[in-house]
């Protein structure tokens, strides 16, 4: 390699991306680069190392009394830690050929003491590494709209009218629609009317609203296909000073593309997908604006945008969605006397792709049309998974009547899982994270209300609630490994080992302290300030968790791109080496979580 070449390589790793010019200029000319065949060993244990070793190709395991507890890959280093203590704990060994580059000690520890960045790398707590790695995406993952079409952008249906209906007319099917342009067929020839048209020509030259459209469309437009690039269609919009295209497919107008889209699309999705919900009129254009959302989802992770973040959009936007969705469905009489509620991820507002339905429905009592229910909790279930959210396998569905109930009945049910005990208490889990979306919340609150005054300061009954929390191994071995599935392509399960004790952990602490937030974040928020959890380990328990969702949704939305179902398992070895003691700490973390939750609910006692 050429020192521009090395120079280019180092300067995109973490922490090397921190130093000057003269910093980067001195690594440079003090690196030099090794070769290792296959199973040669590169460290000993016990050895005083004489380099940081920054591998360029090839794989290098680290061995600690017989057991691989670390893989190492392009552009991970070793082993910094053992050139600050001075003696090394484990064996180094080229699992394939490998090429490195080697720094020498004295230039990594004069790194150490003059430059605070690289210094702070090594001994940053598990916040800022979270953080690290998120400037490290932002690197590298941009995303990239250079190929992207128009038929991936919202293009607005055709709406088309006579040429000669009168103006007034016109405009009041744009309102109904809420479309702000409308087609024009005129003697063959296509043209458009928009808002601007209707400010310029019916306000300021006073058009009578009775005259015909066709006086103040505009004609000869121009058009592309579905196949042209966005970018060509943005250089076409700017070059002709225009806001509107005409797009085709096959010789047929199939739709408008509108510049404010155009843009959206290619700066993120978030606003294209609002405004496809916003203005949908039914479910097929509801369906279009629910698979958009995971290109905007992509787009959003490419951009490094932190999962908290990510989160709240998708809540926001599946709730937009099931309330249009709703309001469909239910006749206006239903809709009116009763609540349609989300729970799991979605109540807690953790969702970010779809995963199964966790849905309900509680009816006002008074209400009796309830011949009506199964006909619309049958549709609204085999719609949803139509919109990509696949049915529940335990059928927490609102086609299942046991969670499509009156308010009394459900009622009934709150008090037999917290007064009389009655199991499966997973149930009530589920619906303490219960979000009303459509019809009227007050049913939910008072259902919630009804809960708070019946939960009693039982200590067997908040016992066996929070049991689940160490239903599941964390995975994590006694010398740090994971412990992955070899059956299942040396895969592990984040949710369980990792996501899902957090989440159950600090909803069972948060049912105990009668804390009514649904979402996980806001709930260890609330529990810090009560002093239940430590400031440090809440910071701790907030980054493991958002850090375990990310990567779960790197991994799904990686099958996702190979067109295979997604799920809860990941990688390891596929992650680098930030990625891989991030997720070591996080289970770490779990496993802080599992022992106070243990000692505090005094589960050892629990059968």
């Amino acid at each position: 390699m050429s020192v521009l070449e090395q120079k280019t390589f180092i300067s995109a790793i973490p922490p090397f991306d921190q130093l000057s010019k003269a910093e980067l200029e001195a690594v440079a000319d003090a690196m030099d680069i090794t070769y290792f065949k296959n199973g040669q060993s590169i460290l000993k244990q016990d050895t005083s190392p004489a380099a940081l070793y920054i591998i360029i190709k090839g794989i290098v395991q680290e061995i600690h009394q017989e057991e691989i507890i670390s893989l190492y890959t392009s552009q991970d280093s070793f082993d910094a830690i053992s050139l600050l203590e001075g003696h090394n704990k484990s064996n180094f060994l080229a699992q394939e050929e490998t090429i490195c580059y080697t720094l020498p000690k004295e230039i990594f520890l004069l790194l150490i003491q003059n430059n605070h960045h690289f210094k702070e790398f090594y001994y940053q707590d598990l916040s800022k590494r979270l953080n690290s790695l998120i400037e490290q995406r932002n690197n590298k993952e941009l995303a990239s709209f250079m190929v992207a079409k128009i038929k991936d952008a919202y293009i607005h249906p055709p709406l088309f009218v006579d040429e000669n209906t009168s103006i007034y007319q016109a405009v009041s099917t744009m309102s109904q629609l809420r479309a702000n342009f409308i087609l024009v067929k005129s003697e063959g020839e296509i043209g458009i009317v928009t808002d601007k048209d209707l400010r310029d020509h019916v306000v300021l030259q006073r058009h009578s609203i009775d005259n015909p459209i066709k006086e103040i469309a505009t004609y000869h437009l121009i058009g592309m296909t579905t196949e042209d690039f966005l970018l060509h269609a943005l250089l076409v919009m700017i070059r002709h000073s225009i806001k509107h295209l005409l797009i085709y497919r096959q010789q047929e107008v199939v739709g408008v593309l509108e510049q404010i889209d155009l843009l959206s699309y290619l700066s993120n999705h978030t606003r294209l997908v609002a405004v496809q919900i916003d203005r949908a009129q039914n479910t097929e254009q509801l369906k279009t604006a629910s698979h958009n959302m995971t290109n905007m989802i992509k787009s959003f992770q490419a951009n490094g945008m932190k999962i908290k973040y990510m989160m709240q959009w998708v809540n926001e936007l599946n709730q937009q969605i099931f309330k249009k969705l709703y309001a469909f469905i239910a006749p206006p009489e239903l809709l009116a006397n009763s609540c349609l509620i989300v729970m799991g991820s979605e109540g807690r507002g953790e969702q970010i792709l779809k995963t199964d339905q966790d849905n309900a429905i509680i009816i006002r009592d008074e209400f009796t049309k309830l011949d009506m229910i199964e006909q619309v909790t049958t549709k609204l279930t085999e719609t949803l998974v139509d919109l990509g959210y696949p049915p529940c396998p335990g059928k927490i569905m609102v086609n299942n009547p046991y969670w499509c109930q009156p308010l009394k009945k459900f009622k009934e049910q709150i008090f037999q899982w917290a007064v009389e005990f009655q199991e499966p208490l997973m149930d009530l889990a589920i619906f303490c994270d219960a979000k009303a979306v459509a019809g009227d919340p007050n049913l939910l609150q008072e259902a919630k209300d009804y809960l708070a005054d019946h939960l009693q300061d039982n200590q067997a009954f908040f016992s066996h609630f929070a049991k689940p929390t160490l239903s599941f191994e964390t995975p994590l071995g006694i010398f740090t490994t994971f412990i992955v599935e070899k059956f299942n392509e040396n895969q592990l399960d984040i949710k369980k080992g990792g996501i899902f004790p957090i989440v159950h952990g600090v909803r069972s602490l948060a049912l105990e302290q009668k804390i009514w937030q649904t979402n996980t974040l806001e709930r260890i928020k609330a529990l810090t300030e009560l002093g239940l959890f430590e400031k440090q380990f809440a910071s701790d328990l907030i980054e493991s968790l958002n850090f375990m969702i990310s990567l779960r949704l790197q991994f799904e939305l990686e099958k996702v791109a190979r067109n295979e179902t997604y799920d809860n398992y990941i990688k390891p070895n596929r992650l680098n080496k930030l990625e891989r003691d991030l997720l070591k700490d996080s289970f770490k973390v779990v496993n802080q979580l599992k022992r106070f939750v243990s000692y505090h609910f005094k589960l050892d006692r629990v059968t």
